[in-house]
């Protein structure tokens, strides 16, 4: 037993250490994919000459489709199991949006459905998200990879779900100014940035649709006179209501000094909430 796993273990080094020496090579094709490329557009791409390209050739055929490079003599990286290894490699190296942010680990993302599965989980968020807003968001989720550790930040000690309701809402207020100094946004033309306000509006509607129906199922709700019950639900909506747009502010100002960094147009309108997405009334 001894003896396999560490027969495994250094098989998995030899691995790593041979993928280790085609980095350049596997980060050309990774941005190339799905189209395959020659070994001389290889070459090209990775400022190499062709017999640097042949010297591999049998240890990146490993990697990629046998048929493409038969019936075409062209590489493609392939989608099974050595996606995974590929991920993991990366992931060692510390370099995981390398990968993840390339045409190559984008495909693998969506074959993952993540719309799909998400909406089957909260049945709100296919209310206000199509899979295009799925596919913004998880780009901007992986375009800030090495800075996420900072949600920690923003995890509750509130022990009481009644209070919980009320002052989540100022916890993230307090903890989102400094979150956003430490993340950036994919945007680089006028079009980028629109996706992304449409986002924070739909975001806003959503959040507040979850917390209101938190406040609705709250224990004192249900012991309330109904007009009584009326008056609180009315200082609840008020009080949701206030938060978010103070911290949603706190978003639209990031967003804002990201289009001015890349020296995009942002609108006096554009600092409303719900001029690019408001909710169909029910």
């Amino acid at each position: 037993m001894k003896a396999s796993t560490t027969t495994a273990k250094n098989k998995g080094k030899d691995e790593f250490h041979e993928l280790k020496g085609l980095v350049g090579y596997v980060d050309a094709l990774m941005d190339s994919f799905p189209e395959p490329i020659s070994r001389k557009e290889l070459a090209k791409k990775t400022g190499v000459s062709q017999p640097a390209i042949t010297k591999v050739k049998n240890r990146l055929l490993n990697l990629c489709e046998q048929n493409a490079f038969l019936f075409s003599n062209k590489l493609i990286l392939r989608t099974d199991e050595t996606s995974w290894k590929l991920l993991s490699f990366y992931f060692l190296q510390m370099k995981p949006t390398k990968m993840l942010l390339s045409n190559y680990g984008w495909q693998m993302i969506k074959l993952m459905n993540l719309h799909s599965k998400i909406s089957e989980k909260i049945r709100e968020y296919a209310t206000h998200f199509n899979e295009k807003d799925t596919e913004i968001m998880t780009r901007i989720v992986l375009y800030n990879l090495d800075n996420f550790q900072v949600v920690n930040q923003i995890r509750t000690s509130i022990s009481d779900p009644q209070q919980r309701t009320m002052l989540l809402s100022i916890q993230y207020v307090s903890a989102a100014q400094n979150i956003l100094q430490k993340l950036d946004l994919p945007i680089e033309k006028a079009e980028d940035l629109r996706s992304v306000l449409t986002i924070r509006d739909k975001l806003f509607y959503f959040i507040r649709d979850l917390i209101w129906q938190q406040a609705q199922k709250a224990d004192i709700m249900r012991e309330l006179p109904t007009e009584e019950k009326a008056t609180y639900l009315k200082v609840y909506s008020t009080t949701i209501d206030f938060y978010l747009k103070k911290l949603f502010g706190i978003g639209t100002n990031f967003i804002k000094q990201a289009a001015q960094r890349r020296n995009l147009e942002f609108k006096k309108d554009y600092e409303k909430i719900g001029v690019f997405y408001t909710p169909v009334p029910k």
